[in-house]
């Protein structure tokens, strides 16, 4: 519209509309960079809502001290990734209705159906332990349904309300506020667990986080966008775009390589937490504590593997990561549970998964949005990306928690070691993440580099660099 007016010659009018429409354009933006700082916090907040409730060992030792099969747990933990299909058809409708009222109304809504598990210890007394356990699934269901529609409506108001010039620093930030609140609130974690006895320092830690993640989403109130929004393509037309991203063979080959690493991380970790705790033999503190080693390692790593990114391209980024991540299940196979200093060789690991974890998650989202996915197509192929990351990681902790059910008691000797369940989960682990590895190779990069030629890179610059070192001396 403004080159058409410069073709034709402005009128003071439109030269005042123009004038106008800047402003407003500079006022929204100056009002959001204000308001990042609520956002930031409401971050904190909701980082230790999660590690308090439901995401990470303290709710996977909250499940086992309730007595669950771990066939029960893997389909508990499963239903939250599952509930992310919700999101291709929501989708509109929380455009329509608007991003940021849905997201309070459902963000604020799950943290009162998390509280209802206090409840939890009188329907076990009123009623039994059977209907406490259903009493328990709904609240998982609940809540998992109401957090699916509640990130539905985030991610396109995020891309709103954080300005472009400063969303790399805005997403650095987040990283180190959110990382530094999860160490300390797993660290008080471990301190309530290590005091207490039976469900009840899980329920404190549980009403805690309750009240500190209502807290977080009354600070999102305050951050601007999210107004209900018209749809803007018809759903013919949407189905049409999914059916062609189905038959983009580069898509394709995207998704298979990040289904299989999905898989195999979440077989690698999603009960990992209690086999540390009952075959390894360390207590429920220090096994919650280890998830700082993950935190710790990601931090560090996420600079190197950003700044390597930006001047190799994201694919080799995320094959080396990837290759990496291949370790980890390898070393808790050759891991003995009656080797000196387990414990650090415990977070040894946890931390290597932490800087492959973070490379992966870094080279994968930069290689998908700038490379694999076609901007005018954007919509479609990016619902059938959460939909399938949706599957994938809610198959794996159930299959996790089938075999390890069905192997429970099985012990196979192999010379001076043995399989049992988790060895198996772990060298399962291994075969699907070199799987998603080889697969990944086969996406075209978004850079000059390849992998082998970024690796030759680095190796002729470090081969430079020693000769002149050497020559210097």
């Amino acid at each position: 519209m403004t080159c058409v007016r410069l073709m034709q010659g402005n009128h003071p009018a439109d030269i005042s509309a123009d004038t106008e429409s800047a402003a407003d354009f500079a006022s929204a933006d100056e009002q959001n960079r204000r308001a990042l700082p609520w956002s930031l916090g409401a971050g904190i907040f909701n980082s230790i809502f999660a590690l308090w409730t439901f995401n990470g060992s303290v709710f996977l030792l909250f499940l086992n001290e309730l007595g669950l099969p771990k066939a029960e747990i893997g389909a508990l933990l499963s239903l939250f990734p599952f509930c992310g299909l919700l999101a291709l058809g929501f989708a509109p409708v929380a455009a329509r209705l608007g991003r940021k009222r849905v997201f309070l109304a459902c963000y604020g809504s799950r943290k009162v159906v998390m509280a209802g598990l206090l409840l939890l210890p009188w329907v076990v007394a009123a009623a039994g332990l059977s209907t406490a356990m259903l009493y328990l699934f709904f609240i998982v269901i609940v809540f998992a349904v109401l957090r699916s529609l509640a990130e539905t409506a985030y991610f396109p108001w995020l891309q709103q309300f954080v300005p472009n010039a400063v969303r790399g620093k805005y997403a650095a930030v987040a990283i180190v506020l959110g990382a530094g609140a999860s160490s300390i609130a797993l660290l008080i974690a471990r301190q309530v667990l290590d005091q207490g006895v039976g469900l009840s320092r899980y329920l404190l830690l549980l009403g805690i986080g309750s009240v500190l993640g209502l807290i977080g989403v009354a600070m999102m109130a305050r951050v601007p966008g999210g107004e209900p929004v018209p749809a803007t393509t018809s759903r013919g037309t949407h189905l049409a775009d999914m059916a062609e991203a189905l038959r983009d063979s580069n898509f394709i080959a995207y998704l298979v390589g990040m289904g299989a690493v999905t898989i195999g991380t979440m077989l690698l970790i999603s009960f990992l937490p209690l086999y540390v705790k009952d075959n390894v033999g360390l207590p429920s503190g220090t096994v919650v504590a280890l998830d700082t080693a993950i935190m710790l390692g990601g931090v560090l790593a996420s600079f190197v593997w950003g700044w390597l990114a930006d001047r190799v391209g994201s694919r080799p980024v995320l094959t080396l990561s990837a290759g990496l991540c291949i370790l980890v299940p390898v070393g808790w196979v050759a891991l003995s549970p009656q080797a000196v200093q387990v414990a650090a060789f415990c977070a040894a690991l946890y931390f290597i998964y932490g800087v492959a974890s973070n490379g992966i998650n870094i080279g994968a989202g930069r290689l998908l949005f700038n490379s694999v996915i076609p901007h005018e197509k954007s919509a479609a192929y990016t619902a059938i990306y959460y939909a399938w990351m949706g599957v994938t990681g809610g198959l794996a902790p159930l299959l996790a928690g089938q075999l390890l059910s069905i192997t429970q008691g099985w012990r196979v000797p192999i010379g001076a070691s043995y399989i049992d369940g988790n060895m198996l989960l772990f060298i399962l682990s291994t075969v699907v993440l070199v799987l998603g590895w080889y697969t990944y190779r086969m996406v075209r990069p978004d850079d000059q580099f390849s992998t082998r030629s970024a690796i030759q890179s680095g190796v002729a610059k470090l081969a430079r660099m020693a000769m002149r070192f050497v020559n210097s001396r």
